[in-house]
């Protein structure tokens, strides 16, 4: 079971520090099972201990990090060492001790289920084959993660949590005249939110609407995007809220803070304190409490997401959206998601005379997140006077993210997560699709 007294342990180890200093500890514990076409091929557990151990000292800072207890001296060392040669940065300085709200984040439960991870992955996968034309699948995953996270600072700063997260992944093969593949993945922290048969059945069901594509000429239309797309944009268009990359001058919003920069149906929020979600916890990556706040209001930009540093810089308070890198603290969204309303999917649907409903994107990783630039390939299913008609193949969606949020006609009732990002289904008016 996680146990706190980690922290006492951390600080039994500290040498006295002439300096402002934090240390930051995670450990994680992974129990996974992966297979296909009802087999399981690989089970594997894993452990890892982290220090991220961070020294400000006449407004200079230096990091260092080690992966034992009794290297912490070392590690502060070599973060004195580096703060002593660092420039001087009149914002740098460290959190103070806040009230931090108990939160739901630890499901008992899922810890019991881990030593029956195979039987529990070839089941879900049994759950794909409910049509004949699924014939096999090529991968089928599920990782269950306990982790402790836990920070100290010098000015009296003391928080300890452990969280536990379940993921599935699954990708099916239907044939019929043609190969087609579905996936579908969802990541929760209790294991009464995941449905492990759901998870197959999307997959299976996105590959059999995909069987037998037709090519499609180029066209301006509109664009209907499946929750787990329109996740996808969302999380492109969050670098941009972030302050860090606002204050450098990499962010799609610079200088537009109290404009308009999407429609203005749109309200766009983080939420770190959502019962049971993944992105949830009490604190951020500094020991900061996590807030419910809008980012965009009726598609004005009203806020950004700071880390403590940021807030300085920008004269504010943290948002508590510090997260931790491989080079340090930096800014990231805890959940966030686009608002949903009362319309549904088919209703959508219904409103578009030309366009495609888009189940899979290719390539957004070659997206431009500064500049928004995008050019993508699709998969889906070709829209025409308010019906589904056939699937579609070898098609590019192109456009700039920011156009695509400002040409959101309506969004969906059907709101879902994955991971710490989450979007109903949107409809996108003025989207230029290639043939």
């Amino acid at each position: 079971m996680p146990q706190q007294h980690i922290l006492n342990e951390i600080l039994n180890k500290l040498p006295h520090i002439n300096a402002d200093w934090e240390i930051y500890f995670l450990r994680k514990k992974i129990y996974s099972a992966e297979g296909k076409d009802l087999d399981v091929d690989k089970k594997k557990n894993a452990i890892k201990e982290f220090f991220s151990i961070r020294i400000i000292k006449d407004k200079k800072a230096g990091m260092s990090s080690c992966t034992t207890l009794d290297k912490i001296p070392e590690a502060l060392q070599q973060a004195t060492e580096i703060a002593r040669i660092s420039e001087p940065d009149e914002f740098l300085t460290l959190p103070e001790p806040q009230q931090i709200k108990k939160l739901r984040v630890f499901d008992e439960e899922l810890i019991t289920i881990k030593e029956n991870l195979p039987q529990i992955l070839i089941d879900m996968q049994k759950s794909a084959f409910f049509d004949r034309k699924i014939k096999k699948l090529r991968n089928a995953e599920i990782n269950i993660t306990i982790e402790e996270k836990g920070i100290i600072n010098s000015k009296g700063l003391s928080v300890y949590e452990p969280f536990t997260a379940v993921t599935a992944h699954i990708i099916a093969i239907a044939e019929e005249h043609d190969s087609q593949m579905g996936w579908s993945y969802r990541t929760e922290r209790f294991l009464k939110n995941i449905k492990f048969e759901e998870v197959a059945c999307e997959a299976g069901k996105k590959a059999l609407m995909l069987l037998n594509p037709k090519k499609i000429k180029s066209f301006k239309g509109f664009a209907v995007l499946e929750p787990f797309v329109a996740s996808e944009f969302l999380e492109l268009i969050s670098h941009s809220l972030s302050a860090e990359n606002y204050q450098i001058g990499r962010s799609l919003f610079t200088e537009k803070l109290g404009q308009m920069v999407i429609n203005e149906k749109l309200n766009i929020i983080d939420n770190g304190l959502l019962p049971e979600r993944f992105g949830s916890s009490p604190f951020d990556g500094e020991g900061v409490p996590t807030t419910e706040k809008f980012i965009v209001k009726n598609g004005v930009l009203v806020s950004l997401l700071h880390n403590t540093y940021t807030a300085q810089r920008a004269g504010t308070s943290s948002t508590g959206n510090a997260i931790r890198t491989d080079r340090g603290v930096s800014v990231g969204p805890t959940n966030l998601y686009i608002e949903t309303v009362a319309t549904s999917v088919e209703d959508l649907i219904k409103q578009v005379d030309r366009g495609i409903y888009i189940l899979e994107v290719m390539g957004m990783h070659t997206a431009n997140p500064v500049s928004g630039d995008f050019s993508v390939g699709i998969s889906g299913i070709y829209i025409e006077n308010g019906e589904l008609k056939y699937p579609v193949k070898e098609s590019v969606y192109s456009g700039n993210i920011q156009e695509l949020f400002k040409n959101i006609k309506a969004a969906g009732n059907d709101l879902k997560f994955f991971g710490n990002i989450g979007s109903p289904t949107l409809l996108i008016e003025g989207a230029d699709i290639s043939g």
